[in-house]
């Protein structure tokens, strides 16, 4: 499983990370890409953030429109929700998977490297 991340300031790439992170689920992927772009904006010194995400469910669950259920996946729930609460101001948007092709590269560049 691997993760890929970006983050951009006014549509310019900053910095990107493409990391492997062994076996586990889809939604650990999705939770730990969003926990690693929430400390790579904190990094940078970033205090207003737009978060744009290819899954919907972890969009819809991090906005509290629906809740974490799965208890594998409440504590990196609970990072995510204490990371957001830096930010002078923060919003969630889902996009396309097909929009979404720098992070999803990343995410397969991750699977590619062999360690």
């Amino acid at each position: 499983m691997g993760i890929g991340v970006v983050l951009l300031e006014n549509g310019k790439k900053i910095k990107e990370i493409s990391k492997r992170l062994g076996k586990g689920t889809n939604n650990i992927a999705e939770w730990s890409a969003l926990i690693e772009g929430l400390k790579l904006a904190k990094a940078h010194g970033c205090r207003e953030l737009e978060v744009r995400g290819d899954s919907q469910l972890i969009i819809r669950q991090i906005t509290g429109l629906y809740s974490v259920k799965s208890e594998n996946l409440i504590p990196l729930y609970d990072e995510a929700r204490k990371l957001c609460r830096i930010f002078e101001k923060i919003s969630f948007k889902w996009v396309q998977r097909e929009k979404n092709a720098d992070t999803d590269a990343l995410s397969n560049r991750a699977l590619d490297v062999r360690s």
